[in-house]
């Protein structure tokens, strides 16, 4: 089993090892692109997804295998400026986003399924693996790409837009409405991956999802994490009979709206744009997580302090820009963290 820590958002000045784990363990422009899965503001608070059916089952009373993770308790960031040579440029950030967006594998919200193939890494390969998820798990695509080419692994990023990967209606909070479409893609995908049969399946999504209860109701606090924990140990049920190798790939610390910006208002100190941890990274939702992934005999990778290893935790790392906005990791950012993944991903 592997482990892996929190969600954060922009930091430091040196990575974290890969070997510091929080808790539990790992045995082109923006109108033109899918849109992004809603990012949960910095506040720890989860919410919820559709089912295959698209229909809305009854709430699940909390789990009460929940582990408990110890506080995160890390050291001070130093404060520094924003670097001349920082790449993704400042400028062109919105435009530093995963390949799936641009090629049009990544299912937009009013689709129900892609308009490519999504297949990467080596193409005759018999070996294949599995990115599955929402925008959270595509922001993994370059370090899993990455992977994929230097093992040559066949590649599959199945991923779509405000499409948590637990099996619960997903509510769109800024229409207010229940998105069906996302229920079809999900139940077509799982599908699909029980019939690759793939050596590895990494899914992950974001801790910001929407739901609601058989009453229709959007889900808050505990009624909203059980629907989830109900949902995603019926997705990996699925996926357990595709692969032997599922991990489930906690999301990320969360970062400022528009850490960009920010930056660009204040380019002699990165700590202006910092979160605090409290804030970026939410302990109860990694434990709930890992509590899933230990009851279904899967590996857990919390990547927290691979991305926010000092508090607070700020956009940039090294030379660079760590976010595209609150909850998406830059593409350039993204590929630096191959080697990580690759030390916990078990050679299948």
């Amino acid at each position: 089993m592997l482990t892996g820590l929190m969600f954060t958002l922009p930091l430091l000045l040196v990575a974290p090892s890969p070997s510091v784990l929080a808790a539990g363990t790992v045995s082109s422009t923006p109108s033109a692109l899918p849109s992004p899965t809603p990012t949960a503001t910095p506040t720890g608070t989860p919410s919820a997804s559709p089912s295959p059916s698209g229909t809305v089952s009854a709430t699940p009373s909390p789990s009460s295998t929940i582990p408990v993770l110890p506080p995160l308790v890390l050291p001070p960031t130093i404060d520094r400026a924003v670097p001349t040579n920082l790449k993704p440029a400042l400028a062109n950030v919105q435009k530093d986003r995963p390949k799936p967006y641009f090629d049009r594998c990544h299912v937009q919200q009013n689709l129900i399924a892609s308009k490519a193939k999504c297949l990467y890494g080596n193409l005759t390969s018999k070996t294949t693996i599995v990115l599955f998820g929402d925008s959270h798990a595509l922001s993994w695509f370059p370090a899993v790409e990455q992977l994929a080419k230097l093992k040559k692994w066949r590649f599959y990023s199945l991923t779509m837009s405000s499409c948590w990967p637990s099996d619960i209606p997903a509510w769109n909070s800024t229409t207010n409405k229940l998105m069906t479409n996302c229920a079809i893609w999900r139940n077509n995908t799982l599908k699909q991956i029980v019939k690759l049969h793939p050596a590895i399946v990494i899914v992950s999504g974001t801790r910001g999802f929407a739901t609601i209860g058989a009453d229709k109701s959007v889900l808050k606090g505990d009624a909203r994490a059980a629907a989830w924990q109900a949902g995603m140990k019926r997705t990996i049920d699925r996926l357990k009979l595709a692969s032997k190798h599922v991990y489930l790939l906690s999301d990320t610390p969360t970062s400022i709206d528009n850490p960009a910006m920010c930056l660009s208002v204040n380019r002699t100190s990165v700590l202006e744009c910092g979160t605090p941890v409290k804030d970026a990274v939410s302990t109860t939702w990694l434990a709930i997580e890992k509590g899933v992934a230990d009851s279904e005999k899967i590996s857990w990778i919390d990547p927290t302090l691979w991305i926010c290893p000092t508090n607070p935790c700020v956009p940039i790392v090294g030379n660079t820009l760590m976010y595209v906005d609150g909850g998406h990791l830059t593409a350039t950012f993204a590929l630096t963290l191959e080697k990580q993944l690759a030390k916990v991903i078990s050679k299948p």
